[in-house]
């Protein structure tokens, strides 16, 4: 990467790259880790002389596809970007639209937000979450979060949670393979993908936080019913059969 490395369109609502924003800059690039979609590194914002600016606030991480998976990042983004005007909560956000890899053809980056930072460390597990309040926290994280995707119509596999030890706040990472419910060829409803994910969404619960949980999920299901919205019988019929065990 350049010091500092341009990124176009940041806050971009466009695929237009050329045409959406001026350019943001970053720079002090820290490798997070790769997998099967590209490589993720965090950077700190800077300006276009690679001094530090004060209008971004926080670091960003930046993820560069493979050339196989240069679509599934593209995608990834895009479902991110609905999640975010869907008001999902806990989820990272693409802050831009996907910008050509300079380095390499076929390959492309996209800009994610935030990076997760905390004192005590981070868990994908609630159980190493310091014990009471912020274990209920990151439970009730979890549930929003599970709720507010099928209000959405998304869901996806292999979950990854970013869960602060301290405060019990979750950020949801890696939505590479996020699709819509309806996706399939024949325009029904994935009734074995809503159950995978579910099930994938209510393992991170420990047992000792289970009816809490429960109770929580009935709470927000009635809630978001009460604001007009209708789940489908597929997405219902699971819900029920969470609190109904």
């Amino acid at each position: 990467f350049e010091d500092p490395f341009p990124f176009l369109g940041i806050g971009s609502d466009t695929e237009n790259v050329e045409n959406n924003g001026q350019l943001s800059y970053f720079g002090d690039p820290v490798f997070l880790g790769s997998g099967g979609s590209g490589a993720v590194f965090s950077f700190s914002p800077k300006s276009a002389s690679g001094g530090s600016d004060s209008d971004m606030n926080g670091k960003v991480a930046i993820k560069v596809s493979w050339k196989r998976s240069r679509s599934t990042v593209e995608k990834e983004c895009q479902i991110l970007r609905t999640l975010e005007k869907s008001g999902v909560p806990h989820v990272e956000k693409c802050i831009g639209p996907p910008n050509e890899y300079r380095f390499e053809d076929g390959r492309v980056i996209i800009a994610l937000s935030p990076v997760v930072e905390s004192p005590r460390g981070i868990t994908s597990s609630i159980q190493y979450v310091d014990s009471g309040n912020a274990q209920q926290i990151a439970a009730k994280c979890v549930v929003e979060t599970m709720v507010g995707m099928l209000r959405a119509n998304i869901i996806t596999v292999d979950v990854q949670p970013l869960i602060e030890m301290n405060s019990g706040q979750v950020l949801f990472i890696d939505f590479t393979e996020a699709r819509n419910i309806f996706e399939g060829s024949d325009g029904s409803a994935d009734a074995a993908g809503i159950v995978g994910f579910c099930s994938e969404m209510m393992a991170l619960i420990p047992e000792s936080l289970r009816d809490f949980t429960i109770s929580y999920l009935k709470e927000r299901v009635e809630s978001v019913e009460m604001e007009g919205v209708v789940f489908g019988d597929a997405v219902k019929n699971v819900l029920e059969s969470i609190w109904d065990d």
